[in-house]
């Protein structure tokens, strides 16, 4: 049953990236980290891989659904908001951080997190790095 739940929602999010081609303007960083955002907590990670500027995203992402899969609670961040708080460009200007914090309905203080950007040509992308157990 949950094999071919997987397969389902694998299917449909194939569909889904096949469908969707997010329209950013990828020279501003801050348009880029708000699409991105956007994306992750609406649960659209194929979407929001479109938009990352490292090899492999989408195993990464195809790793969270089979862990949701084996989870009986997903935390639901989709009712979850953010706001982009400043951007911190590094010497090299190529790289720098975005700084957001998120607020879920039903926690009492919002999560103050980053993402790590990247400019690679003329665009900018999110350096989404995985890390076991710890997402964004």
């Amino acid at each position: 049953m949950r094999t071919r739940f997987f397969l389902f929602v694998s299917f449909l999010f194939c569909l889904n990236l096949a469908a969707q081609q997010p329209s950013v303007d990828y020279s501003d960083p801050k348009e880029v980290a708000q699409k991105f955002l956007e994306l992750y907590f609406k649960g659209d990670w194929f979407g929001a891989c479109k938009l990352c500027a490292c090899e492999g995203s989408e195993d990464q992402i195809s790793f969270m659904i089979r862990k949701m899969d084996e989870q009986d609670n997903v935390t639901d961040d989709s009712k979850c908001t953010f706001t982009l708080d400043k951007f911190e460009l590094d010497k090299d200007n190529l790289s720098g951080k975005y700084f957001y914090t998120k607020t879920c309905p039903g926690e009492e203080k919002p999560h103050k997190n980053r993402i790590t950007m990247k400019k690679i040509g003329d665009r900018w992308l999110v350096e989404y790095i995985y890390k076991r157990d710890k997402f964004l």
